[in-house]
């Protein structure tokens, strides 16, 4: 109830939610595909968790997305998104509740400044892992401002099920307890790793799945080359905007000269810990782990960064004496984040090779409404409306399921028949070569075909 009092005798703060809830509603009911990669098994997995339970103890799985979002799922994909949507606001509040924490004149500036960062906000109706991840580590950092250490080093912990890498989050978080010699809490850092390890032996039977899932996770290569290692650095503007990462610099600045980089030390921690661990895992030069330095990794720290925004925002704005030159220099940074944002930021619409396989998916339904089909193209299974791990009408396309269904149709497709993440070494030739198959359909998509096989 205090939050929505704050609402309306704040008209800036409630004005800025409103502007960040209006275009991303706009975004969402224009859209009709998903997020360019991942959201699409992400969202299937969700909806059909229980059926496809034995398979959610693969590292892939993040615990909290998977099973927050399982719910709404079952309403389809754009109550997903407007649930989202309504959660990314709850983030919005939250950073806004840390900015007053700090002292921060200005603090719902922090609204606009965090909820129109480009690539947070792309993410911010999908769903993802980062924008969950991004909430609890907000979440454990407005715990700690509020003394309340246990919570905030039980919740740092607990971002390891959400994006594995942010467990480095935690480890800050013990690092300043262990400093401020708060013995009895230290143990809670292991609430993440052990929600997950018990997780996985009560799905799985088996203590050890989690360690040989974790093994395989970390053996995995870059499919293609990684990044430089200035990568992140020379796209902060595309990742937070231009008007954020100035002001950024501008609070940098201001926190200096009012001697109070201490009170923002764990923020400015966590951003350095995380674009360095980032840089170090997706550069190519070191060639570490499977990442190719994707700049959604780094938006979980999109509302850590965004208060130092603010904090640079709040200082100009107290410095300008003249109210017209106030109101004029808000309306230049209100509008550049707000173009900014919608310029770099669309809704999400199928591509044309994905329609292909969307009309030839609608078509074998049709035509052939019996038949199991072997696939490893997400979409496929998505307008089945049937689980990803596979059942009676669909199964994943490879040598084991090829053997199990002698009567069946294969869906392929060059991008996922035989890719880097699904290794079926069963390439195009070898399914024409087979007598026991025929082509029923077959599309041209530029270079790319698409068929539609009958195995009998």
């Amino acid at each position: 109830m205090k939050v929505i009092e704050q609402l309306f005798k704040k008209p800036l703060l409630f004005f800025f939610l409103a502007v960040v809830a209006v275009i991303e509603s706009v975004w969402i009911l224009k859209s009709d595909g998903f997020y360019y990669i991942d959201e699409l098994s992400h969202y299937l997995y969700s909806r059909f968790v229980l059926q496809a339970l034995p398979m959610t103890v693969q590292t892939w799985h993040r615990p909290i997305p998977q099973w927050i979002f399982a719910l709404p799922a079952q309403l389809g994909h754009t109550f997903t998104m407007f649930f989202a949507g309504g959660l990314f606001i709850c983030l919005l509040i939250i950073t806004y509740r840390i900015a007053l924490l700090h002292g921060i004149k200005h603090a719902e500036w922090v609204v606009i400044l965090v909820g129109l960062q480009p690539i947070l906000f792309d993410l911010s109706y999908a769903c993802m892992t980062e924008m969950p991840t991004a909430f609890i580590i907000s979440l454990s950092y407005y715990y700690h401002l509020k003394n309340k250490h246990g919570w905030s080093l039980a919740l740092a912990s607990a971002a390891i099920l959400c994006r594995s890498e942010m467990y480095i989050f935690a480890g800050l978080m013990f690092l300043v307890y262990a400093y401020k010699r708060e013995w009895k809490i230290l143990p809670l850092i292991l609430v993440g790793p052990l929600l997950w390890i018990g997780s996985t032996t009560i799905i799985s039977g088996n203590i050890m799945t989690f360690f040989k899932e974790w093994k395989h996770f970390t053996d995995i290569g870059k499919f293609i080359p990684g990044a430089s290692l200035t990568h992140y650095v020379e796209n902060l503007q595309t990742t937070f905007g231009f008007a954020q990462v100035i002001l950024f610099i501008a609070g940098v600045i201001f926190i200096r000269q009012a001697k109070r980089s201490a009170d923002f030390g764990i923020i400015y921690a966590a951003i350095a810990i995380t674009i360095i661990f980032h840089t170090i895992a997706g550069a190519e030069i070191f060639h570490w782990t499977g990442s190719i330095g994707e700049l959604r990794y780094i938006t979980v720290i999109g509302p850590l960064f965004g208060l130092v925004s603010v904090y640079g925002m709040s200082e100009i704005l107290d410095r300008i004496k003249s109210p017209t030159v106030r109101f004029t220099f808000s309306l230049l940074v209100f509008g550049g984040v707000v173009f900014n944002c919608t310029l770099t930021t669309d809704p999400r619409l199928w591509a044309n090779y994905n329609r292909v396989v969307i009309a030839l998916t609608k078509e074998f339904m049709n035509e052939y409404p019996d038949l199991t089909v072997l696939s490893n193209n997400p979409i496929v299974a998505y307008i089945m409306d049937v689980s990803p791990a596979g059942g009676r009408r669909y199964a994943l396309f490879n040598k084991d399921t090829l053997k199990k269904n002698p009567e069946c149709l294969i869906f392929w497709d060059p991008f996922s028949s035989n890719s880097i993440f699904y290794q079926t070494e069963l390439t195009k030739e070898m399914m024409l070569q087979d007598t026991t198959i025929k082509v029923l359909n077959k599309y041209n998509y530029w270079s790319a075909e698409y068929l539609l096989l009958y195995k009998h």
